[in-house]
């Protein structure tokens, strides 16, 4: 008998860009739990940090100014394969405290039909 076809698995940026954009807005909303919902249980915490002790600090920073507002422009969504992928883009802060402006790169993993971030890098 005939293998069965195997069909390259589909790639569809738009999925991954609104996991992002989901992402953001439960962000700018400063609604923690659903923003710490959007990283994957192996996510790696920058500088070795304990996912405990980034969890607690993003917590803080995301509770503690009156508002945020998190926006992403110029993204790029990559596929490294079937179930990972990577999206940089531009990202504005604006906080009652600050503003920043930096390029950002999610790398994103697909796990149970459902893209998480894995790892979060800022390109200076």
């Amino acid at each position: 008998p005939a293998a069965p076809e195997v069909k390259p698995p589909v790639h569809d940026s738009a999925d991954v860009l609104k996991t992002v954009r989901e992402w953001a807005a439960a962000w700018s909303s400063k609604n923690v739990k659903a923003y710490l919902d959007f990283y994957a249980d192996d996510f790696r915490p920058p500088a070795g940090e304990s996912r405990e002790s980034w969890a607690a600090t993003r917590s803080e920073r995301i509770s503690k100014p009156k508002s945020i507002q998190v926006e992403i422009s110029n993204t790029k969504v990559t596929f490294i394969d079937a179930t990972h992928a990577t999206v940089s883009f531009r990202q504005s802060y604006r906080a009652s405290h600050l503003k920043t402006s930096s390029r950002k790169t999610l790398l994103l993993v697909n796990s149970k039909n459902k893209w998480l971030i894995q790892e979060e890098r800022s390109d200076k």
